[in-house]
């Protein structure tokens, strides 16, 4: 056995229980990036068309044509909204989910808005059912329930 003096012996226990420490609590030091929000559409997807229910934003050149099933929305769609069209779709681009735990996808099987994306260089398109609970709004993406982050409901389905 090792001769050391009582106090290389204090600094042995107190350098062991420190080890120790850090060895209980390293999951606490590591970064969670689950509580983080993410893309709906991911950095670089370029969003070609748009369905909300039976609306639908598709890409024209430069700009936005709306086209619907219902002759009113396609008459009031035309007077002037392809900014806010711009606008719609730009949210769209933007727009970040996060996980939760909260609300499972059975809660999802009746959703408020259904919403259809077509990315460039995608063979399917990204199906987006929507449903606002509690105030909360939740998607499925990915056969995973997420939580709506930014932008708001409203500002991603009404032009």
């Amino acid at each position: 056995m090792a001769r050391l003096s009582q106090k290389a012996w204090n600094n042995v226990i107190i350098f062991a229980m420190l080890a120790m420490i850090f060895m209980l609590n390293i999951s606490s030091f590591q970064s969670d990036d689950t509580d983080l929000p993410v893309p709906i559409i991911e950095e670089g997807g370029l969003l070609l068309s748009l369905q909300i229910d039976q609306n639908i934003i598709e890409r024209a050149g430069r700009t936005w044509r709306f086209s619907s099933s219902s002759p009113q929305a396609n008459n009031k769609a035309v007077d002037g909204q392809a900014g806010k069209l711009a606008a719609l779709v730009d949210n769209w681009q933007r727009a970040l989910v996060k996980s939760q735990n909260d609300v499972t996808a059975d809660s999802l099987q009746s959703p408020d808005v259904v919403v259809v994306l077509w990315l460039a260089g995608e063979r399917n398109s990204l199906v987006l059912p929507i449903k606002t609970i509690q105030q909360q709004t939740y998607l499925i993406l990915n056969n995973e329930v997420m939580l709506l982050d930014f932008p708001t409901i409203e500002q991603l389905t009404q032009w």
